[in-house]
């Protein structure tokens, strides 16, 4: 970006500022590429000749604490020969949160390039504080200290309608200013890495219908819902006298477990009849209006976006409360995608990092490839925050407490590998590398195992009787094999020995302190085996397989594990060869979960905390890649894996995307045998294993290429 004078009005950087920017130009020639740069602190609105083109542009700053994103676009198709209008409404958070960093400084870098003509901000814009936005109401509680994202109050009466419009008169606006420090709080630009938001438009509620002409006799809540939890700025239709306050609020602004707020909108009418829609985003199963009396309701309604992927993959069988578990898992991962992977989409926005570990590997069996950009996003945030750190930070960006829970980022640096298996993309390992790198050889070992390491807190998974120290040297061993992998790629094997080492230290000492005959244990409150510690050294490869069956045993019986460990377990008995036990857990875990008239699944098991937490939702992977037995062999998916079981099921679809191309296997069982229908990716080989009826073994056939369908010789 070469241009960056930055522009604004001097001293507006209070929370919450709302910022309009107009510029009119000159073309002789219609324009056939425009490649426009925009950074802002903190998101914008862009609209071309009156056009909305981009809804909510720029995403929170990075990718260090020293930096800040710019989106690139082309506008070419949006301009007109003669007068055009570029006009864009800024938000300035001016808060910090668990998310963002904020710059201290809001403000505007525009640079448009129209075939050598540079059109780029400075003085001769037109700029206008947003009088519409309110201040808060003094008796409402403010959006948790978690957010950087503010409740919006808007005045109807104080607004500037069509200000975006070409023909809208700005002569009494002022002249932007030239904030001369801006550059200096905001650091290097770096370009925008993830694409904008996909936008599905304005929609109706499921009962929108069933309000249309109620009017207000006194202060109502008025329930709307949605058809599933989605996240989406509240829009209105309603006539009324001027004054009136309408409260919006999701189902989900209250987190019953810590008494946290999440973000509202207020809106208060003008006379007649009016429109409006609330910018900023919420999520929710069901949207609440608190409307003041005498306003009649014309309709209400909901603009969704979200994160631009697509939901590629699939698993289908014949067992209703699976098909059900899949889909929830679907909807939780994808309604904690935007500008970066969260925790939860209510409480915090947050990055941490133990869910985006989890929610990599969900995305790698349902969403398509633009969704790998977010996660390499995130990768890139986590390294740049490390070189200021000194150590891995486990939540990033962040504005607020600088948290390291130890073993959220090992299992982080395990998944790096993990994801490059998947995918074959190496183009974040470098970053990455080093990071973790420099992060392990924090760690102290004595008597061939790793000294614990506390971090901001002891934080092994919510719930009790962790057994810490098997828990922790797994995770350590774990990542230690990705870091290793990670050097020999990049061919810095030299740097390994002093992990190697480790690893074997390890490997030697594990079982000497840990395993007590028939599990694994080392020290709990109730003096019992943990499933956690008992699953992590199954899934690490420290248990051979001999041990399974005793540990089998640990796992059937023992429920410690929180929905964020619980993925681990159930890998764990499946690696083990006891699929059918997996499942039964699954089912036993998530019935509440599945029953309950609900589309996310819960931060945990029972109803506290929020209903939208993506680390619950492994059983997606434990369907995809251990039921239809769908997983890469080599690299990339250059060879993989479809070894099905189906237990008590009858038929299963799975559809996997990977780098190569759209997998699909159909398994169904007939009278006395199983039949297979196949879709192998081109430039692919496929070890496929068809199950032999009534006995517990399979036939192997290699296959490449193409449709392919498979049933027992005759």
């Amino acid at each position: 970006m070469e241009n960056r004078k930055c522009i604004w009005k001097k001293g507006e950087n209070s929370e919450n500022t709302w910022m309009c920017f107009v510029k009119n130009f000159d073309l002789n020639s219609a324009a056939d590429k425009a490649l426009t740069k925009i950074a802002v602190d903190s998101k914008y609105w862009l609209y071309v000749n009156g056009k909305p083109v981009i809804f909510e542009g720029g995403i929170k700053r990075g990718p260090d604490r020293h930096s800040i994103y710019y989106d690139e676009i082309d506008l070419g198709e949006f301009l007109n020969q003669g007068t055009n209008t570029i006009a864009i409404l800024v938000c300035y958070f001016g808060k910090q949160g668990f998310s963002h960093l904020d710059s201290k400084r809001g403000g505007l870098v525009f640079e448009m390039d129209i075939n050598g003509t540079i059109i780029c901000s400075d003085e001769s814009w037109k700029i206008k504080r947003h009088p519409a936005y309110v201040s808060a109401d003094e008796n409402d509680e403010k959006s948790n200290f978690r957010l950087s994202e503010s409740n919006l109050y808007f005045d109807a009466a104080k607004d500037i309608p069509d200000w975006f419009m070409p023909d809208h008169d700005t002569s009494d606006w002022d002249n932007a200013e030239v904030i001369e420090d801006a550059l200096s709080y905001w650091g290097s630009f770096n370009k925008r890495v993830i694409p904008q938001l996909k936008d599905f438009g304005y929609k109706k509620y499921v009962n929108s219908d069933e309000l249309k002409g109620h009017k207000t006799k006194k202060k109502e809540q008025i329930k709307m819902k949605l058809p599933y939890n989605a996240q989406i700025t509240p829009m209105l239709k309603v006539t009324a006298p001027e004054g009136k306050r309408i409260a919006i609020k999701a189902d989900n602004y209250v987190d019953s477990l810590y008494d946290t707020k999440s973000v509202m909108a207020v809106y208060y009418t003008k006379d007649g009849y009016q429109e409006y829609e609330s910018l900023g985003w919420m999520n929710g199963e069901y949207i609440f209006y608190e409307i003041d009396e005498d306003v009649t309701i014309e309709e209400l309604g909901y603009h969704e976006t979200g994160y631009n992927t697509e939901f590629v993959g699939s698993f289908e069988c014949d067992d209703t409360f699976l098909n059900k578990l899949w889909q929830k898992s679907l909807r939780t991962l994808y309604i904690t995608m935007r500008d970066n992977f969260m925790d939860c989409p209510d409480r915090e926005r947050a990055q941490w990092w133990g869910d985006v570990n989890l929610e990599m590997q969900q995305m790698l069996y349902c969403l398509d490839e633009k969704a790998l950009l977010l996660y390499k996003k995130g990768v890139e945030m986590m390294a740049g925050w490390t070189k200021d750190s000194g150590y891995m930070l486990t939540v990033v960006p962040s504005g607020k407490d600088q948290f390291e829970l130890p073993m959220q980022n090992l299992a982080g640096i395990w998944g790096f590998w993990y994801y490059y298996k998947y995918t074959g993309d190496a183009s974040f390992m470098p970053q990455a590398y080093e990071a973790s790198k420099d992060y392990l050889k924090l760690f102290k070992m004595k008597n061939g195992l790793v000294v614990h390491r506390t971090g901001s807190w002891d934080w092994p998974d919510w719930g009790e009787n962790a057994d810490i120290a098997p828990m922790e040297n797994a995770w350590y061993y774990m990542a230690l094999d990705s870091l290793i992998n990670m050097a020999e790629l990049l061919g810095k094997q030299d740097e390994s020995g002093f992990f190697i080492k480790r690893k074997k230290d390890i490997e030697n000492s594990y079982d000497k302190h840990f395993w007590k005959e028939s599990f694994y244990y080392n020290k709990t409150d109730n003096k019992k085996p943990d499933d956690r510690a008992n699953a992590l050294a199954v899934i690490s490869g420290l248990a051979g397989p001999k041990k399974y069956a005793d540990i089998v045993k640990v796992l059937e019986k023992t429920t410690n594990s929180s929905p964020y460990m619980e993925k681990y377990v159930l890998d764990a008995l499946c690696i083990a060869g006891y699929i059918d036990k997996a499942i039964i857990r699954m089912k036993k875990r998530y019935k509440e979960m599945v029953d309950y008239d609900y589309s996310t699944l819960w931060e945990y098991w029972n109803h506290d905390g929020t209903l939208n937490h993506a680390w619950s939702g492994g059983p997606l992977i434990t369907m995809s890649k251990f039921i239809a037995g769908v997983r890469p062999l080599e690299t990339g998916y250059k060879r993989f894996e479809i070894k099905p079981y189906l237990g008590d099921l009858t038929n299963v679809k799975c559809a996997v995307p990977s780098a190569k191309g759209l997998i699909y296997v159909e398994i169904y069982k007939s009278a006395d045998s199983y039949h297979m229908k196949l879709k192998i990716p081109k430039g692919t080989e496929a070890d496929v294993y068809l199950p032999v009826f009534g006995e517990d073994k399979y036939t192997l056939f290699k296959l490449g290429s193409g449709e392919h369908t498979l049933k027992p010789a005759r």
